[in-house]
């Protein structure tokens, strides 16, 4: 027959196991991934965007930039690439997302890419130490859209004034 110490020692090991499995449990549940941060998003203007961009980094906007990312996160990674610190890492990205046939997302990188094309400045590559030979896929990929009849007049012109903007740097095609 248990005593009394030792139904509160079996009393005090039942809450810890609870406890413990309590804990476990949370933990897993929280360990779940969420929504995408850059589907948090509630506008797309440029600020908001910016500090999204600031808090994910560079990498994961490029990253979120490529085939196998969902539709929604890709297109909003388009809008968010001319936030970033280093915009011109994301030029190859978008010029073959703007590549492809998609009516709503080409054109979106398309001017994604040539508003980061028109901002960048000798000084800031520079200040950045970028150099401009490793642009030259942009650049080369921005040329093969524009060579592209098939492509989408709107994203033809923006890749060309793109492309242009890239020559005006010193930009070579590789």
């Amino acid at each position: 027959m248990p005593t009394g110490e030792t139904r509160a020692m079996v009393g005090a090991m039942r809450r810890l196991v609870l406890t413990m499995l309590f804990a476990l449990v949370t933990s897993v549940g929280s360990a779940q991934p969420g929504p995408d941060p850059l589907l948090r998003v509630s506008s797309t203007d440029p600020l908001e965007l910016a500090l999204v961009v600031d808090r994910l980094g560079d990498t994961a906007v490029v990253e979120r930039l490529t085939d196998g990312t969902p539709l929604a996160v890709r297109a909003i990674a388009v809008l968010a690439a001319p936030e970033m610190r280093a915009p011109e890492d994301a030029l190859t990205a978008l010029a073959e997302i703007a590549r492809g046939r998609d009516p709503d997302l080409a054109p979106r990188a398309a001017l994604s890419a040539l508003t980061i094309a028109r901002a960048l400045d000798p000084r800031t590559l520079d200040a950045r130490e970028c150099d401009r030979a490793g642009l030259g896929a942009a650049r080369a990929a921005l040329e093969a859209i524009v060579q592209d009849e098939s492509a989408r007049a709107d994203v033809r012109r923006a890749a060309q004034l793109a492309a242009a903007a890239l020559a005006e740097l010193g930009v070579p095609i590789e």
